[in-house]
């Protein structure tokens, strides 16, 4: 009999120890910062069969998953923490030393570039560090509104936006920010290698500039109609294709890169905002949400079928199905 108990009382505790580290079971295709709900959340399922689930962590006033969905930067009170292994558990490691940052950009490897509005300073980490967060750099000399950032390990890259300085800046720790090419409102920019794209929302164009990082030569890569205040743009997962998220227009746009033609434009029944991988390297985040339980969009582009699927709050689960798009 007391041999039937230490058994219970083992496997007990070996549950309850599990339960502690597993925060979410199940299959999920990654984390997402819901703005409204200042927390973040996991997408349990697969696009076409998800819903967003309870948060992981809450009372955030900012927060950026990594692009793999394994760990986060989150801001509290001015304060940022680390949170690794996502899913595994939500005890967050302060980060000594860092800036209350609003805008994240993760780089290869363990490397981030940060930013903060309210201190106009820009701060490199490297996640693997004794101390991660390096000195901040002062940007408080660059005219203008920081809209986007983009990181390749080295370069830190500026989307600003200014009727007289706007543009694309370069720059490194060592060096400062170094005009890539100019446009009044650029809301994003994307890189691939050695190249960037960046949308200018004032000339409703898409621009790729070659050898950003040594002689950059910016030239119009989409001008067509369809470009319609586009809110973020993305790549794709093997690079083919450059997706456009108009804001203007509620559509999606694909664009072959080789060819640099539009394949097709994909009408939305709501206002996108982002373009972001949070997991699976061929979904991304389309919108934050705008209200409570509000749904989220998200695009799959697996097996070359790009298609946009809605993922409904937590109290409502179900089989989203895609959309019913054709090419225009």
């Amino acid at each position: 009999m007391n041999f039937k108990r230490l058994i219970l009382f083992l496997c007990a505790g070996s549950m309850a120890v599990w339960a502690d580290d597993a925060v979410v079971r199940g299959p999920l295709t990654g984390y997402v910062f819901d703005v409204q709900a200042r927390a973040i959340r996991p997408m349990v399922g697969f696009p076409g069969a998800a819903y967003m689930g309870a948060p992981v962590v809450s009372g955030l006033d900012t927060a950026s998953v990594s692009p793999d969905g394994s760990r986060a930067l989150a801001v509290r009170g001015g304060r940022m923490s680390l949170y690794q292994s996502l899913g595994r558990t939500t005890l967050g490691a302060p980060v000594d030393g860092a800036i209350p940052a609003d805008f994240f950009a993760w780089g290869p490897a363990n490397s981030v570039a940060v930013y903060s509005s309210a201190t106009r300073q820009v701060q490199l980490f490297n996640l693997l560090a004794a101390a991660p967060a390096a000195a901040p750099i002062d940007l408080s000399s660059l005219a203008g509104r920081i809209t986007a950032m983009a990181f390749d390990g080295q370069h830190i890259v500026l989307a600003v936006a200014s009727p007289a300085a706007g543009g694309i800046y370069a720059m490194t720790a060592q060096s400062g920010p170094q005009l890539v090419a100019s446009a009044m409102n650029p809301p994003g920019v994307v890189l691939a290698g050695s190249d960037l794209y960046f949308a200018d929302n004032q000339a409703q164009q898409i621009w790729q500039v070659h050898n950003y990082a040594t002689h950059p030569a910016p030239a119009v890569f989409a001008a067509d109609i369809n470009v319609s205040s586009p809110a973020a743009l993305q790549l794709s997962s093997d690079g083919a294709r450059l997706y456009v998220a108009n804001a203007g227009s509620r559509t999606l746009g694909i664009y072959d890169v080789a060819a640099r033609s539009r394949l097709q434009s994909v009408s939305l029944n709501f206002t996108p905002t982002a373009l972001d991988r949070f997991g699976d390297a061929s979904v991304f985040l389309l919108n934050t949400g705008s209200r409570e339980n509000a749904p989220v969009y998200v695009l799959s582009d697996r097996l070359d079928r790009p298609a946009v699927y809605f993922v409904p709050g937590p109290a409502v689960k179900g089989r989203p199905r895609p959309y019913n798009h054709q090419p225009q």
